[in-house]
């Protein structure tokens, strides 16, 4: 008679599986937000949220752009198949518990660049209409078409303001002159209305300061919910930028809304230009990063010696 083998306690350490796991790039901010339907995480559905009783395998959350939500800017995730929603900031990526979407996102096999965009408005449409109540999306949107007309009205009238001085300009042209990556849907139809938007169309349409201050004023307002940036405010900011783009591009500043983008490259990438010149100051200096960009910082917080123990902390 053989005696059974008893087997001894073994202890294993296993990695518990989390139902929303963000991918590295995304947690670690190196994902492009504006790349529409990049991944952004992993949604393992638990025998209770899945569809049937039994553990389901990972599926991916895909990027569907940022979307405000009160005055606050998140980006939304949405999984195929599914109607839960994924939201995110700052590298974290979580599921709404609180509200389902009304049908299961569609798929995006076959879609391309101009698909994928239309994908991705529709499911962020439907995220906000289950995430903000009625009266706010009926006066937000209502305000953010307003802000769009007001946009391609101006881009109207420098196309013919061009076309009087012979030369020909289209939607298409200024976009570009913003960023090789933009179209004109870019320019005529943002998802939101913010302050970055308004101040580079009012760039790129070399628009009076009376005119930019007042587009920026309005996106601000729409961005922020409250009248953060006053008139003046505004204006500061119009003319700094320009300022800067004006030391950038010489042509720009000699022949504004009919500056020729194709030779001079783009507005995006003069700016980049001279964010890497300040990162490259600042190190090779290793002096801190505002200090390249011109800034004094000053009696800003009390010096924690002197704040005793609660300010050392």
């Amino acid at each position: 008679m053989t005696k059974a083998r008893s087997k001894g306690p073994r202890s294993r350490i296993k990695r518990k599986a989390l139902e929303v796991e963000p991918v590295k790039s995304y947690r670690s901010g190196r994902i492009d937000l504006d790349n529409l339907g990049a991944q952004l995480g992993w949604y393992t559905p638990t025998a209770k949220t899945a569809r049937t009783n039994t553990r389901k395998s990972r599926y991916p959350i895909l990027n569907g752009g940022r979307i405000q939500v009160g005055i606050t800017t998140h980006v939304v995730g949405l999984s195929v198949g599914y109607r839960h929603i994924f939201i995110g900031r700052d590298g974290s990526l979580w599921r709404f518990k609180g509200a389902l979407l009304v049908d299961p996102v569609p798929t995006t096999d076959g879609l391309d660049k101009s698909g994928m965009r239309a994908w991705a408005d529709a499911c962020a449409r439907a995220v906000i209409d289950r995430l903000s109540p009625k009266n706010e999306i009926a006066i937000i949107e209502d305000s953010h078409i307003r802000y769009r007309k007001i946009v391609k009205a101006l881009v109207q009238e420098r196309m013919l303001d061009a076309a009087g001085l012979g030369h020909e300009r289209n939607a298409r042209i200024y976009a570009k002159g913003i960023c090789s990556g933009w179209d004109e849907r870019d320019l005529l139809f943002p998802r939101h209305a913010t302050i970055r938007h308004a101040t580079l169309v009012a760039l790129v349409l070399a628009l009076d300061a009376n005119k930019a201050a007042q587009l920026i004023e309005l996106a601000a307002l729409i961005e922020m919910r409250i009248p953060f940036v006053s008139r003046d405010a505004a204006i500061s900011i119009y003319q700094q930028s320009a300022s800067l783009l004006a030391r950038l591009c010489p042509q720009w500043w000699n022949r504004g809304y009919i500056c020729d983008w194709d030779m001079v490259g783009n507005i995006d990438r003069l700016f980049r230009g001279q964010y890497i010149q300040m990162i490259e100051r600042a190190w090779d200096s290793g002096t801190q990063f505002e200090t390249a960009a011109g800034l004094t910082i000053r009696n800003l917080v009390r010096d924690p010696g002197d704040m005793g123990e609660e300010g050392a902390t």
